[in-house]
């Protein structure tokens, strides 16, 4: 594969609620409880589980805070995944290098980049890719050894690209894994961006790559109303059940990492937060450029994913890189979420014996 492709295997998912949202490929006792419950009561009753779910584990899971600024040294047995909603990210901001107000625009997406081992990207704009060229070939001349990834342009009157950037030295792409959920009921404005990803490890190593499959999403900020049954944000635990539970059956792929820029706060997040396990590790972090908001999220099963270090954090850009609001506008609205995980398969924390069956479980065609 090349620095720079393009994967159009899409999947597809249904407005059909069913079980598959409270499974998974390491399908919880907490899950199997509840099945157990609807069965008795005969009905899906959201506010039950509730009381099922017991203390908030994110209190526990959420993991040491940090800011890297400029400690862009990487840990040898550890890999940092980020999210960034690099606004309008096209033609004119990936041709400047020194703006009126003295910023290297495109200089320091890639540094903040740089800082990652494999990064989610939204707001990518143009058919042609020539931002995310460019940016990939900053990256390439200034010594590094990265590459990614695009979907076709996706949306309605305003449409975007998602994007994967990794560093080749640290991560692989496992060929052929890219792919954009297929919505043929078009309950998002953006579908989904699929891929799964292997950790490069050292030759003399006896331990498994950490394997892992990320679900890169823009949602559309006034269809994220979680009160709403058919929401985006509602609509994304389908997506999430269903992309794992195809990627398990077909590939025994158990670690999902859900994340991007998902317009809600980690209270809003729905039905997202009844599945058994997921959770999302930034909780309340504030995202955007004054650190007034939670737009971005990076979300996990914590009883399967035990891969996560325990260490997540931001850029700031105006904290960190030193820049005036003004300054920092000209990169993003957004500033970059990360969380870092072991180089290695972990066992999982828990381990079903079972995963779930049923209708709609095949999502590719």
């Amino acid at each position: 594969m090349g620095i720079f492709s393009k994967r159009r295997r899409k999947s597809s998912f249904s407005s059909t609620s069913s079980l598959l949202r409270w499974f998974g490929p390491g399908a919880t006792t907490l899950g199997l409880l509840y099945a157990l419950y609807m069965m008795l009561t005969g009905g899906l009753s959201f506010s039950s589980l509730d009381g099922l779910l017991g203390p908030d584990p994110e209190t526990a899971f959420r993991g040491e805070t940090i800011s890297l600024g400029d400690r862009t040294e990487r840990p040898p047995d550890r890999i940092r995944i980020a999210t960034f909603n690099i606004e309008h990210f096209a033609d004119k901001k990936s041709s400047i290098r020194t703006n009126e107000d003295g910023v290297d625009v495109l200089g320091t997406i890639a540094k903040i980049v740089s800082t990652f081992d494999v990064v989610a990207i939204q707001e990518l704009q143009g058919a042609d890719g020539i931002a995310l060229q460019r940016l990939v070939g900053l990256l390439n001349e200034s010594g590094g050894n990265f590459a990614a990834t695009m979907s076709d342009p996706i949306g309605e009157a305003y449409l975007e690209s998602y994007a994967f950037v990794w560093d080749r030295s640290r991560i692989n792409l496992v060929p052929g894994s890219a792919y954009v959920v297929q919505d043929p009921g078009k309950r998002m404005y953006r579908e989904p961006m699929v891929a799964t990803f292997e950790t490069v490890v050292p030759k003399e190593s006896t331990q498994r790559p950490f394997r892992f499959t990320m679900i890169n999403v823009h949602t559309k900020p006034d269809r994220v109303d979680p009160a709403d049954q058919e929401s985006e944000i509602n609509v994304l635990a389908d997506v999430f059940q269903r992309v794992r539970e195809y990627e398990f059956q077909q590939f025994s792929e158990d670690d999902f990492i859900l994340l991007g820029d998902l317009n809600v706060s980690e209270k809003n997040l729905g039905q997202l937060k009844l599945i058994p396990g997921v959770l999302s590790l930034a909780a309340d972090i504030q995202t955007n450029i004054n650190r007034t908001k939670t737009n971005d999220h990076i979300l996990i099963d914590s009883s399967v994913t035990a891969e996560y270090s325990g260490r997540l954090g931001v850029i700031d850009l105006k904290a960190d890189l030193g820049l005036t609001e003004k300054q920092a506008n000209a990169i993003s609205d957004h500033i970059p979420l990360w969380a870092e995980f072991n180089l290695y398969e972990q066992p999982p924390a828990t381990r079903a014996t079972a995963t779930a069956s049923g209708p709609g479980t095949r999502l590719i065609q």
